[in-house]
């Protein structure tokens, strides 16, 4: 009987134990969404991401296809950016502008710097233009210089948009203004009022691939003010609308912000594209329909400021150093090694964002072996130490991971420490035969 009660005591102790410790999982795992839900950021779609893995740090109604106007210009300006790498266009080549693009430049209602058809104007000057001083006319022209027509560059935009993944995108205009804005540009077959829209979610993915394969941009996009022609008849100094730029009203020392593009229009009120990098890593936000009483209200960059303060507040970036292991995932078997296990290590410095209270001891993962180095569920021998084998898939019990692909893990590249041996015919027939019984 004592031992019967005895068995019933400790049942009920581990059940006290299993259900606090579950609770405790639970609960850290849904700090971030919770916090999340606090943060109240005044806008109606807004998210964070780490700008190399695309780690999903916030997100509010960020899958919503919402108007972005001028943001439209990041994936103009990856086009440009791509024709220029490509040699199919050069920074000094000189463009011609037609009279429906340099009557668009003289809208008054548009942010524009002036075009006449008289002058010829260079593809790094247009390039400016459209950055930092949101040209309408500008990327139109290089829209046409790069496709021949306005539709036709539409046609790229589609295109280029498919390509990237950027499934929520609706694209009319290469500038972000309305169908109708578009004059003799747009299509009769739409209703004036139609413009571009895309999701958070996506704009943050436009943005990241834009920073990875074109660092360069940042250089355009953290410059506060220029000018444009420079004594041409066109001269015109340009003030960034990004005003978290340093130097302008909305600065914040704490945040050095270096880019990347607003958008405004009376659908899509203010929106913006913004990054930072800080203590090293580097973040995207995106913030869709903030206020916009007038073009100098501030509210997007207040919103953006509040979401970047919260990232840092509530995450620490950790680096997964090259070379460092874990050990609940460091060990593949090697089937027909003479060492039938070998450890695997970390391919290249890799950040993750862990909330405050998470440590990289928390960190497990599985190894996801690359079919060209795998043999048997296992590598195979010979192979040369630090070659790379593969991605290790990486959790963590006491935070739920999200990144713009989908995945709920950290997919990691790894190596292997040490060369791999083959074991000679008669230890892999015997290993065989052992397998079989």
């Amino acid at each position: 009987m004592r031992t019967v009660a005895s068995m019933g005591l400790i049942l009920s102790v581990l059940a006290l134990f299993l259900a606090f410790y579950t609770s405790g999982v639970t609960a850290q795992a849904s700090t971030v969404s919770s916090a999340s839900s606090s943060l109240n950021l005044n806008v109606k779609s807004a998210i964070a991401i780490d700008a190399t893995t695309g780690q999903v740090l916030y997100e509010k109604n960020d899958k919503k296809a919402l108007p972005i106007a001028s943001m439209t210009k990041l994936l103009a300006i990856y086009i440009v950016l791509q024709e220029i790498h490509e040699g199919k266009l050069s920074w000094n080549q000189k463009v011609h502008v037609n009279k429906a693009t340099a009557k668009l430049s003289e809208n008054s209602e548009l942010t524009n710097v002036p075009l006449t058809t008289s002058e010829t104007y260079t593809v790094k000057e247009l390039y400016q233009a459209s950055l930092i001083y949101s040209a309408n006319a500008a990327v139109v022209a290089l829209g046409n210089e790069i496709s021949g027509s306005p539709h036709a560059f539409m046609t790229k935009m589609r295109q280029t948009a498919k390509k990237l993944g950027l499934n929520s995108a609706k694209l009319i205009t290469a500038s972000g203004i309305t169908n109708g804005q578009a004059g003799s540009m747009g299509y009769s077959s739409l209703p004036s009022k139609d413009e571009n829209t895309m999701s958070a979610s996506d704009v943050a993915k436009l943005a990241q691939d834009l920073l990875k394969k074109y660092p360069q941009i940042l250089k355009t996009t953290s410059t506060a003010t220029a000018t444009f022609d420079e004594g041409g008849a066109s001269e015109t100094t340009m003030t960034s609308w990004d005003l978290m730029l340093k130097g302008l009203s909305q600065y914040t020392s704490s945040l050095p912000v270096d880019g990347l593009k607003t958008g405004s229009s009376t659908a899509a009120g203010a929106n913006f594209t913004g990054t930072v990098k800080k203590n090293g890593h580097r973040i995207i936000t995106v913030v869709m329909h903030a206020s916009y009483k007038s073009s100098t209200d501030p509210s997007r960059f207040v919103q953006t400021k509040k979401l970047m303060h919260w990232v840092y507040a509530t995450y620490k970036p950790v680096t997964l150093k090259k070379g460092a292991q874990f050990a609940q995932s460091d060990t593949v078997s090697v089937p027909y090694g003479k060492q039938k296990t070998t450890t695997v290590a970390v391919g290249k410095n890799t950040t993750v964002w862990l909330t405050k209270n998470q440590s990289t001891a928390r960190l497990k993962g599985k190894a996801a072996l690359k079919s060209s180095v795998k043999e048997k569920n296992g590598l195979k021998a010979p192979l040369k130490a630090g070659t790379q084998v593969g991605t290790l898939n990486l959790k963590t019990d006491g935070q739920t991971f999200s990144f713009l692909n989908g995945g709920t893990t950290l997919n990691v590249p790894i190596k292997i420490n040490h060369s791999l041996q083959r074991a000679n015919w008669f230890v892999r027939t015997w290993r065989d035969i052992v397998g079989i019984f």
